[in-house]
């Protein structure tokens, strides 16, 4: 017969091993170097971990279960090594500077920028801190560096009291990285790069052009939509979509007074022409670091609808590219 006391006994282990939640860590016993004929860096990473490719960056996890994890604010954390075309005129301090106002002004405690170096190359670091909800802080440091007017950063974030458990990878890829040179970082830095030249579209609705490394798509209409197109390259957020849709009898005025609302920080409309026909277009702002423009024109009692999205650091590369599609879009 088991006593009393025997019986807490069990019942409080029993008690203690359940409440054993906290994350499982992955001991670090090898690295790895990670080399891609596009991305033209080099750094060393753990052996093992998942790597996701988007663009000009990738993004590391322990696992891809741990990536999914830590997109979803549960638990993990992230290391990310990625470069962006900057304005030639924009100075190292002053671009990190705007970056340490922005995250002060989202309310995250940051420290004072100190100092190392990526490969040669002089960089600054940024350290922060701050809640994501009621129940997730993240913690973050990350090293930019700016060379032949790209910026090269590598950020390490970890969620809760996770982020000590793998900090010494940020310190490895820092260690360890090596940059493009001169002629690869200003030439062939970032495949997603809309390509200068531009082949056609052509169906029943309309004709266009584009760069040829975009592909385009025809989703199902949905609702009262009529057809839709999507230009869509490399990185996934820098995207054009066409829409048309019916009129119902409105000018152009009017269908962009009765829609701007709906498009959060529209700007005031401004006149253009698209295919010939009177249009208006304005900007706005979806996403943080991503802008937005909407154009609209009315013709045969269809309202034809643009919207083009592009990394706000990369507005240089694309905009120019995205101006140049919706001026050759012809309606039929």
């Amino acid at each position: 017969m088991i006593s009393s006391s025997s019986m807490m006994l069990m019942i409080c282990v029993l008690f203690l091993a359940g409440c054993d939640t906290k994350p499982k860590y992955q001991a670090i016993t090898e690295w790895q170097s990670y080399q891609n004929p596009y991305f033209k860096m080099q750094f060393r990473y753990p052996k093992g971990w998942y790597a996701a490719e988007e663009g000009g960056s990738v993004k590391l996890y322990t696992t891809q279960d741990a990536a999914l994890k830590f997109f979803e604010k549960i638990e993990g954390v992230e290391a990310e090594v990625s470069f962006a075309k900057v304005d030639s005129v924009t100075s190292l301090e002053t671009y990190v500077s705007n970056i340490q106002k922005d995250l002060t002004d989202a309310g995250y405690e940051v420290q004072p920028i100190s100092t190392r170096t990526l490969e040669d190359t002089p960089a600054s670091v940024l350290s922060y801190r701050g809640a994501l909800d009621e129940k997730t802080q993240i913690r973050v440091i990350e090293a930019i560096a700016m060379k032949d007017t790209m910026t090269y950063t590598v950020k390490y974030s970890g969620l809760n009291d996770q982020y000590a458990a793998y900090q010494a990878v940020f310190d490895t890829i820092v260690a360890s990285i090596k940059l493009p040179k001169a002629s690869a970082a200003v030439s062939q830095a970032d495949p997603s790069l809309p390509a200068e030249d531009f082949v056609e579209f052509d169906n029943k609705f309309l004709k266009l052009s584009h760069p040829s490394n975009f592909e385009t798509a025809t989703p199902a209409p949905k609702g009262e939509t009529q057809f839709s197109l999507e230009l869509k390259g490399y990185r996934q957020d820098c995207t054009i979509r066409v829409d048309i849709l019916p009129a119902k009898g409105l000018t152009v005025e009017k269908v962009v007074e009765q829609n701007s609302k709906f498009y959060k920080g529209a700007s005031a409309p401004r006149a253009t022409k698209i295919s010939g026909e009177n249009a208006l277009f304005f900007n706005y702002v979806a996403v943080k670091g991503i802008e937005s423009r909407a154009y609209f024109a009315v013709k045969n009692d269809k309202t034809y609808r643009v919207l083009m999205n592009y990394f706000q650091p990369m507005r240089a590369d694309f905009l120019p590219a995205f101006e140049k599609v919706v001026a050759s879009l012809q309606i039929k």
